[in-house]
């Protein structure tokens, strides 16, 4: 993904302030490699497993 828009959408401040809600250092490492996707059937998997959790 183009580094210049994940800049102009402030992904790597969004991602670092998710990484501090993670109580665990393990959790603090996984949210700080957070990486958006295109692919389409990626995100609407992830997506239907994050609405079975809630």
């Amino acid at each position: 993904m183009n580094t210049n828009y994940l800049e102009k959408l402030e992904f790597y401040k969004i991602r670092e302030m998710v990484s501090n809600f993670c109580v665990t250092n393990q959790g603090k490492v996984l949210a700080s490699k957070l990486v958006p996707s295109n692919q389409v059937n990626k995100v609407r998997k992830l997506l239907q497993e994050t609405r079975r959790s809630c």
